[in-house]
């Protein structure tokens, strides 16, 4: 009796072991290391991590989704994002991001909280001709077009990261003008100022923040000559207001690299070289990433 007592607590007991080496084996694995907090305008890190393969890695963030590739490094496994809030698009309050991804098999979905904290900015007062302050007739027809082919641009997410961080500061001017002012121009308000305004006179070299491929070069009513940087996983650079285009649309660029001379074309109250930083085609902040 003793021993039939004995066998049944066995098996049970090696069934519990066999559960519950089960289970720790279709656990959870990866770990997603990301803020609980940010400010309005400011980028911020997203990592997931894990010791094994992960593959079919997207992110959504702000109604937004894009892929990312990974890499494998110091025997881990590991997809990046760099993600934002928009001064102009985005209120405060929290928001969820979601990350999904397949690892051993199986899809897996992560849910993180983030709260975006309010940010005050500054109100700046802009004398500029009045046809850039309130644009004819005429002139509304290219702005829009111009408009809807920088709003594809700048949601482009391409999978291969070209990124790394910190960021190639553009030029070595002090800055002018910060991100998140409140313009306005000839007594009429604008959108706020969703960039970073360099000094730099007239054909100062301007570099590449990091390595990418052109996506973009043109004239453009507001921003005059341009140059747009796909650098992967939704990271787009802009660079507006120049003199000179080094570069042209699909050439591959690397940071630090001179792709344009700076100038006053466009908008412009003087001459300066704007920067602009989009992640998944949220304007931000980028001086914290240089």
């Amino acid at each position: 009796m003793n021993n039939i007592l004995n066998k049944k607590i066995k098996n049970i007991l090696y069934s519990t072991f066999i559960t519950i080496l089960v289970l720790s084996t279709l656990a959870e694995a990866a770990e997603l290391k990301c803020t609980y907090a940010t400010r309005l305008g400011e980028p911020f890190l997203m990592r997931l991590v894990s010791p094994y393969p992960l593959t079919d890695v997207t992110v959504r963030w702000l109604d937004k989704e894009g892929p990312l590739n990974v890499t494998f490094s110091e025997d881990k496994y590991e997809a990046s994002m760099l993600l934002g809030t928009d001064v102009k698009d985005t209120g405060p309050g929290v928001h969820e991001l979601i990350v999904r991804y397949h690892e051993r098999g199986k899809f897996w979905t992560l849910r993180h909280d983030v709260k975006v904290e309010p940010k005050s900015y500054q109100t700046q007062e802009l004398k500029v001709p009045q046809a850039m302050a309130t644009p004819p007739k005429e002139a509304l027809e290219r702005i829009e077009k111009e408009s809807k082919l920088v709003r594809d641009i700048i949601n482009v997410v391409s999978l291969r990261r070209h990124w790394e961080l910190p960021l190639q500061r553009p030029v070595n001017g002090i800055v002018t003008s910060p991100y998140g002012f409140k313009r306005i121009y000839n007594g009429t308000p604008g959108n706020p100022h969703r960039g970073i305004d360099f000094r730099a006179a007239v054909g100062t070299p301007v570099k590449c923040a990091a390595d990418g491929v052109v996506s973009l070069t043109g004239d453009h009513y507001f921003g005059g000559k341009s140059v747009y940087v796909d650098h992967g996983n939704g990271v787009i650079s802009c660079y507006m207001h120049l003199s000179e285009i080094s570069v042209k649309e699909g050439q591959f660029v690397q940071k630090g690299e001179v792709i344009a001379l700076s100038g006053q074309t466009g908008r412009a109250t003087g001459p300066h070289l704007h920067f602009g930083l989009y992640l998944l085609g949220n304007a931000v902040d980028p001086a914290s990433l240089f």
